[in-house]
């Protein structure tokens, strides 16, 4: 038997829950064939959920893993969840999105892949400040496929053997108490919905850099309505910290140089890190407004309320949305 990969190691009652979840695989995605209007691929991420060699392939329970601990361990929930996943997939057209083209001059500046931090984990990066909200979330359909093409290039850096998720990093500089439009929010509602219901549990940390004053009291609003785990990868991180803590966290030589602008879109996705960054723009102080919770909130790609939240909670999450 090969060795274990640094995240293949379960316990023994995880490892139960997940043999007995492999055994309904077939069912899973025989359901997801006769509910998808397209052609259901039997693998998810780039590894076969079936395999056909003797020995078993232990990156599958990785995957499944994160479905489980996803339905908080309800064995019925995540074989439907993950029957769910295949079926979008599928209808998403998912098999060729990495190849799908989109205008820089308007995604370029909002976010895209750089590099991995300390332990191999690629991050991605998103940008709030200063966006033409109508030019990038006006086509919600292109937006929404541009959105998952991102997530998609991320988990092309996971092997499921010793790297099983990744960072974002969310740059609020310059952000506006009054930037976060009608336009924007259905985007984010959507996007928030397409990557809890078939990204689970793959952000490992979720930076919040160059915060606002106000963002912080936001921040305590939003998360009582989270797990403790998913409060646990929230780092909301001031504009005075900024540049320290994402040297810390990612590394200072793997760190982009300042802006989406000031790297080359042909460049973004190799892993060879750029030379060491000079400390991220000052952000524009917000003005002394009551804080606008709708203007920043978290996003919960892969991400996990509270399970005690009751429906008004999740009433009050779809109301205000999520960044993206």
């Amino acid at each position: 038997m090969s060795m274990l990969g640094k995240v293949q190691n379960f316990t023994e009652a995880e490892t139960d829950l997940i043999s007995q979840l492999r055994e309904l695989l077939p069912q899973a995605i025989e359901d997801a064939g006769k509910l998808s209007s397209e052609p259901v691929d039997p693998a998810i991420w780039g590894v076969p959920l079936l395999s056909v060699d003797k020995e078993r392939d232990l990156r599958v329970d990785v995957i499944l893993h994160k479905f489980l601990k996803a339905r908080n361990g309800d064995i019925a929930q995540a074989q439907q969840m993950l029957t769910n996943t295949l079926k979008w997939r599928a209808e998403f057209k998912i098999s060729g999105i990495l190849d799908e083209e989109f205008p820089e001059d308007v995604f370029g500046k909002v976010g895209y892949v750089h590099g991995t931090d300390g332990e191999g984990r690629p991050v991605t990066y998103n940008f709030y400040g200063s966006l033409d909200n109508k030019q990038v979330f006006g086509d919600l359909e292109r937006f929404l496929r541009w959105r998952v093409q991102l997530h998609e290039r991320g988990m092309q850096g996971l092997d499921f053997v010793d790297v099983a998720d990744m960072i974002q990093v969310h740059d609020y500089d310059g952000v506006s108490v009054f930037g976060y439009d009608k336009v924007a929010r259905a985007a984010s509602k959507a996007t928030v919905q397409v990557m809890s219901d078939n990204y689970p549990e793959t952000l490992a940390t979720k930076i919040f850099a160059n915060v606002p004053g106000w963002g912080e009291t936001v921040f305590n609003v939003i998360c009582r309505w989270l797990s403790e785990d998913t409060k646990k990868k929230f780092v909301v991180v001031s504009k005075a910290s900024a540049p320290r803590v994402l040297a810390e966290r990612i590394g200072e030589t793997n760190l982009p140089e300042n802006g989406a602008s000031d790297i080359d879109s042909q460049d973004v996705d190799e892993a060879s890190p750029p030379p060491p960054p000079p400390p991220p723009p000052v952000a524009t102080a917000a003005p002394e407004l009551e804080p606008q919770p709708e203007a920043l909130v978290s996003e919960t790609a892969g991400l996990r309320l509270d399970d005690g939240a009751t429906v008004d909670t999740q009433e009050h999450v779809d109301k205000h949305g999520s960044q993206i």
